[in-house]
């Protein structure tokens, strides 16, 4: 923490268009915690290219009633950002957290993705080409992949000794294919389930599900405090980057990725064709993929090690999205 001191400092004239006179201010990653005699406030900023959507997509949400996140002040002159350089610099309240523990985070940050889903649903309309475009693209890409992968257990089985990562390949080689092969299955299902379909559903996307973007207040509400990343998409487009991260993890039941799903669809229920798009993306091996491309390139950036490390990761977390995709296929049969 630092005090502030007589001269003028680098934001000064943006504390001015807010009518503040910062007492103290503490530096926070990249958000400035001002007290003053006004109050406590956080300063923000955004690249000027993203910033203009993001205030217009709150001022939308606020229109439709849904007020879950810490609001933005307006200037003295009724504006809800700063422009300076490259950058729009916007006013929050600062809320201190109420200390609740990870799993009660974990579902009221659910409950309220949900909330957001349910206000912001809109239909558009979609061209039967453009889905049967997207089915195509996405196949080819995947076969593609797994020919890579073919060409990496032939590479490795050449060796006379296998180094630890082509072990940990050739041993988790078939379950990556299986992974495969039910993620092509279910995006099989999903074009002929919406082939005929000509809108889609869209809401507003947080864009970055987190924790650390979500606040419980200390009488238990709930805020978003960073909605930089919102824009119009389907609901996947948030469930999908959420339930991949809570399930890098070490191997687990996934009973808890299961309850928050669960949770989600008693305020928001996916559509037939939305819930096999979301397993087929959710079951898409991408990280092993991924990082065993980048071993086998030849251009290796980390060492041996950190691959192994890296791999055998990526498998738990294929393990653990198994079990849960495959639960969410057996409750819907």
């Amino acid at each position: 923490m630092k005090r502030v001191k007589i001269v003028e400092q680098p934001y000064s004239h943006i504390w001015k268009s807010y009518g503040l006179t910062p007492m103290h201010i503490e530096e926070i990653g990249q958000v400035q915690k001002i007290t003053t005699d006004k109050g406590v406030f956080a300063l923000k900023r955004i690249p000027s290219i993203r910033g203009m959507d993001f205030l217009l997509n709150m001022q939308k949400l606020y229109q439709a009633g849904y007020h879950r996140f810490v609001p933005v002040y307006p200037t003295l002159d009724g504006r809800y950002g700063v422009l300076e350089g490259a950058h729009i610099y916007y006013l929050m309240p600062w809320i201190e957290s109420g200390g609740q523990q990870i799993a009660e985070t974990e579902k009221k940050l659910i409950r309220e993705v949900a909330r957001l889903h349910f206000v912001s649903t809109a239909e558009i309309p979609v061209a039967k080409a453009a889905r049967a475009e997207q089915y195509e693209q996405t196949k080819v890409l995947w076969e593609r992949q797994e020919e890579h992968l073919e060409q990496f257990l032939e590479l490795s089985e050449r060796e006379t000794y296998m180094s630890p990562f082509q072990l940990l390949f050739c041993m988790y080689y078939t379950e990556t294919r299986q992974a495969f092969s039910f993620a092509k299955e279910k995006l099989k299902e999903w074009k002929e389930e919406t082939e005929e379909d000509e809108k889609e559903r869209t809401v507003q996307v947080h864009g970055k599900l987190d924790p650390g973007h979500f606040l419980i207040d200390r009488s238990g509400g709930g805020y978003f405090i960073n909605l930089e990343q919102s824009r119009r998409a389907t609901p996947i487009h948030d469930l999908i980057p959420y339930f991949a991260r809570i399930l890098d993890t070490f191997p687990e039941n996934s009973a808890s990725a299961r309850e928050l799903f669960a949770y989600y669809a008693e305020f928001f229920p996916l559509k037939k064709g939305e819930r096999l798009l979301f397993q087929s993306y959710m079951a898409y091996p991408g990280a092993m993929y991924q990082t065993a491309a980048a071993y086998f390139s030849g251009q290796r950036k980390q060492s041996e090690y950190r691959y192994t490390r890296k791999f055998q990761q990526d498998y738990w977390q294929l393990k653990n999205i198994e079990y849960f995709v495959t639960s969410l296929k057996e409750e819907n049969e």
